[in-house]
């Protein structure tokens, strides 16, 4: 069980004596896989944009005088933030106004009250008197007469508070209405007026997007709509701005193509955990084409990005060299690609080249799993130091 690890050590001691020798820089330490060609279902790009699921010109349902707004484009807004505000002085003095005459509505409706309860107690004893007797008739009837009167004053006076008080939640919501609230959390877009200016019912005040609710939308011919999987599949999305492809889930295919291209339009769920995505943002997405096709597939591991684009490092007769690369597509845990420079069967680094650099000798960590690299190594390590291995001779 140690014979691995003890080979492997003496392979990187052999190659690093080489390199030292020579007066070259020290080697990497690498694992390697090998390109292959297989035949896989082709796929194609659709070019699309990210999209918010909520936008919102955020409007005043009143008019006034903007006293207050501080926000501006690019500022983050929480759900029920007051976001402007206008000139609230009137609402406020018609709340007060109203809230005084409900008072004095219900102190009325205290007064008719006591008033009905009187009546109501003289009745009762001008029906007791007339059963005796004592009472006439006439008299009877005009106590009737007057409760009656008593409990439609009643009725007036708690219909008139009854009013001023559906007045009264009128004017409290006006009152609110001068305070605009962000209906959900986002980002200012844009900006309509500034403070100081007089808005009309209706004028919007700012523009507000979510980035909470973000999504890709991509237009694709209708030879591809067959080829989906259908909701939840996973689809490739590649983010020019971001210098990556992000993984998201189709969420429908719209089932309304444009009569004059016959493109269908998709919408593709995308996860951002960074928060990065911004609305308007281009992209690609990778569908299927149901077609089937030799290609060239390497380990994403192997990838990686400089500022002229993404390329791999490969083993060239021990050494390191770069091969530019174009990513095509994902299939399973390899990556569809086209380099000018890799052909099938060559051998690319997946461990250890973050730190690499072009022309560093390579010690394979997993040269066992390649012939031609194991006996590479096997003849650095008899030729390092030391020299080759002893015959049993007398030296």
């Amino acid at each position: 069980m140690t014979l691995r690890p003890l080979a492997a050590i003496a392979a990187t001691i052999a190659v690093a004596a080489q390199a030292l020798a020579q007066g070259g820089p020290p080697p990497a330490n690498a694992r390697l896989d090998r390109v292959t060609q297989e035949t896989v279902g082709q796929q194609r790009a659709a070019t699309g944009e990210v999209v918010s699921l909520r936008r919102a010109d955020v409007a005043t349902q009143e008019e006034g005088l903007v006293e207050y707004l501080e926000l501006n484009i690019g500022d983050a807004v929480e759900k029920g933030q007051v976001i402007a505000r206008l000139d609230a002085m009137r609402a406020r003095i018609a709340v007060d106004r109203l809230g005084a005459r409900i008072a004095a509505d219900e102190a009325v409706v205290e007064q008719r009250t006591a008033e009905l309860a009187q009546a109501e107690r003289d009745l009762e004893r001008f029906q007791q008197l007339s059963d005796m007797g004592s009472v006439g008739e006439s008299e009877l009837d005009d106590a009737t007469t007057l409760v009656q009167s008593r409990r439609a004053i009643l009725a007036e006076a708690r219909a008139i508070l009854a009013t001023d008080r559906a007045e009264l939640r009128l004017a409290e919501r006006t009152l609110g209405d001068m305070s605009i609230r962000a209906p959900f959390a986002g980002r200012v877009v844009r900006k309509h007026t500034e403070l100081g200016q007089w808005v009309s019912l209706g004028d919007p005040i700012l523009t507000i997007v979510s980035l909470d609710e973000l999504e890709a939308r991509a237009d694709i011919p209708e030879r591809s709509v067959g080829a989906l999987a259908g909701p939840g599949a996973p689809i490739e999305v590649d983010v020019p701005a971001l210098g990556e492809r992000l993984t998201g889930t189709l969420i429908e295919v719209v089932p309304a193509a444009d009569s004059l291209s016959r493109l269908f339009p998709i919408r593709v769920r995308l996860e951002d955990p960074k928060g990065r995505l911004r609305p308007g943002m281009s992209l690609s997405a990778y569908l299927p084409t149901g077609e089937r096709a030799p290609s060239l597939t390497i380990s994403e591991d192997a990838i990686l990005r400089g500022p002229a684009g993404e390329f791999v490092y490969f083993d060239a007769a021990g050494v390191s060299q770069v091969a530019p690369i174009v990513r095509l597509f994902s299939t399973k845990d390899r990556v569809v690609i086209r380099s000018p420079v890799l052909q099938p069967g060559m051998l690319v680094v997946t461990e250890g080249n973050e730190r690499m650099f072009p022309g560093q000798p390579l010690n394979v960590l997993n040269a066992d799993q390649f012939p031609e690299v194991a006996e590479r190594q096997a003849q650095q390590q008899a030729g390092g130091p030391g020299g080759p291995p002893s015959d049993g001779g007398e030296g």
